[in-house]
């Protein structure tokens, strides 16, 4: 695996990435955070140079996702689900890289043949720690007061309504109407979607 393309292709250190041709599925790269997050095993590691989550579920839905981003041309593609095994939540994007980078790409990491089409893939999960710096900012820009802002980042670490109220020491009912206000003022429809942004704009800082 080369390392001189570590700031053209992951301009966020912190975030786990790698790369891999999307036709064969072999990893070509990978940065220190996601190096760590393989060697946990605990969400997704490497088997034959081809990532496995921890479901098998979304073994499976990652590469059918792929497979019909290289058939239709599509840049980008995010998925955020619940590990079946581990319970925490993890973002996936996938990246199809278009024009400069594909070309960044091809050189420094070299395609092995004509076929090959290389992508980016960044993780987070919701076991990592938060980046409360990030977090901040991002309550800043959508106007989320303190509690909001905690909410968010507990639904993104996976906990329900129910068990922020225990956690909190709060209603239910208040809860809810909090939630409700946090998916209004980030213009989200569902807590999926609430998930993916967060995961994205803030992602998580890996555990020493």
């Amino acid at each position: 695996m080369r390392t001189d393309v570590l700031a053209l292709i992951c301009p966020d250190w912190r975030q786990a990435s790698l790369v891999m041709d999307g036709r064969s599925g072999q990893v070509t790269y990978a940065n220190t955070p996601c190096l760590q997050m393989l060697a946990e095993r605990t969400s997704v590691h490497v088997e034959a140079g081809r990532i496995v989550f921890t479901s098998p579920q979304l073994t499976e839905q990652f590469y059918a996702t792929l497979e019909r981003m290289l058939a239709n041309g599509l840049e980008n593609a995010a998925l955020v689900e619940r590990d079946s095994v581990g319970g925490s939540i993890i973002s996936i994007m996938i990246r199809n890289t278009q024009g400069f980078f594909r070309d960044v790409l091809d050189r420094s990491l070299g395609r092995r043949d004509a076929r090959s089409q290389l992508v980016v893939v960044e993780l987070a999960t919701s076991s990592d720690q938060s980046d409360w710096v990030a977090m901040r900012a991002f309550a800043q820009t959508f106007s989320l007061t303190t509690v909001e802002a905690e909410i968010a980042d507990l639904v993104v670490r996976g906990l329900s309504s129910k068990e922020i109220a225990t956690l909190k020491g709060r209603a239910l009912a208040d809860i809810r109407l909090a939630l409700k206000q946090v998916l209004r003022k980030t213009r989200c429809k569902h807590q999926a979607e609430l998930m993916r942004l967060v995961m994205t704009l803030c992602p998580p800082t890996r555990r020493a």
